[in-house]
């Protein structure tokens, strides 16, 4: 009776202890097969990404054939990102100015997507942790576009007790102010690894 006991004590623990993943219907985890070809096993979450991308000619960045960049990290924009540009982008008569991805001028595509890549493969953890409660702390890195980002790790609390709960991970943009969370990091492919934005983000600029 003891030994049983003591069994549902650890295994109470180890619930307890669980690294709380925020479900976005992201899989995360490691594929074999390119970047592309994840997306295109995931409609659901890209297929507005893949028209964007194609659109703006950087097919050969994803799918790994472009012999500058044979791995990438990519903080992934992905439909509902997509979808927030084309709704919230309005002319002066509250009329969307873009009814489709394809209407997105070619240029602006490829500099915004430019702005989410990093050349090389970073995981999670090859980031540094922010300082708490400023605008520092992280690793800085320059996108394909040229702009700076920082990005960091951030700790939360859990039963109270703070820095031992669930790890987040987020950039931020210093020239543009621009922020943004990450709801699924290291989506690991053969050409590098996905940090899929959390889907309130909308594509934009950084």
């Amino acid at each position: 009776m003891k030994g049983y006991i003591f069994l549902i004590g650890v295994f109470c623990i180890l619930c307890s202890c669980e690294d709380y993943y925020h479900d976005s219907g992201l899989a995360n985890g490691k594929h074999d097969c390119t970047m592309w070809e994840y997306f295109e096993s995931q409609p659901g979450d890209w297929d507005s990404t893949m028209i964007l991308i194609e659109h703006a000619g950087l097919k050969d960045v994803f799918d790994g054939t472009n012999p500058d960049y044979k791995e990438i990290t990519f903080f992934g924009v992905t439909n509902l990102s997509i979808e927030q540009l084309l709704v919230k982008t309005i002319d002066d008569d509250w009329e969307p100015i873009y009814n489709r991805v394809k209407d997105i001028p070619v240029d602006l595509c490829r500099d915004m997507l430019l702005s989410h890549i990093i050349p090389g493969k970073m995981m999670k953890t090859g980031f540094d942790y922010e300082v708490k409660g400023t605008l520092t702390g992280g690793t800085m890195v320059t996108t394909l576009s040229g702009v700076e980002l920082r990005v960091y790790r951030t700790k939360s609390s859990y039963g109270g007790v703070p820095d031992i709960g669930a790890e987040g991970l987020k950039i931020h943009a210093p020239v543009s102010g621009n922020m943004a969370s990450i709801a699924s990091a290291d989506i690991e492919v053969t050409n590098g690894v996905v940090h899929a934005l959390d889907y309130t983000y909308q594509f934009t600029q950084l």
